[in-house]
């Protein structure tokens, strides 16, 4: 099992098998982090892996069309494309913060 944080939700921490989904893994244990389609079209679901980008899968091509190469070398990833197989911690802007 690993852990993720869900920083911007009072750093809750939950367990989760290697391999899953960061959306679906937030859904399911109540991590908070913001979505809308699920599916790579809409960006919702952007977020910052703080801590254990090294942890992630590679970066998908629908994400390339949300996040600028900045974003993603800072470590900022969308949630539905991401796939976890180590600890990580993540954190989002709350939806009414966004511009």
């Amino acid at each position: 099992m690993i852990r993720i944080t869900f920083l911007s939700n009072d750093a809750k921490v939950v367990s989760a098998a290697a391999g899953g989904n960061l959306l679906r893994i937030s859904l399911r244990e109540q991590g908070g982090i913001p979505f809308k389609c699920g599916g790579g079209l809409c960006g919702t679901c952007k977020c910052l892996v703080e801590t254990g980008i090294e942890h992630t899968d590679a970066i998908k091509p629908k994400e390339k069309k949300h996040l600028t190469e900045a974003e993603v070398t800072q470590g900022y990833r969308m949630a539905c494309q991401t796939f976890v197989n180590g600890d990580i911690a993540v954190s989002w802007q709350p939806r009414d913060a966004r511009k």
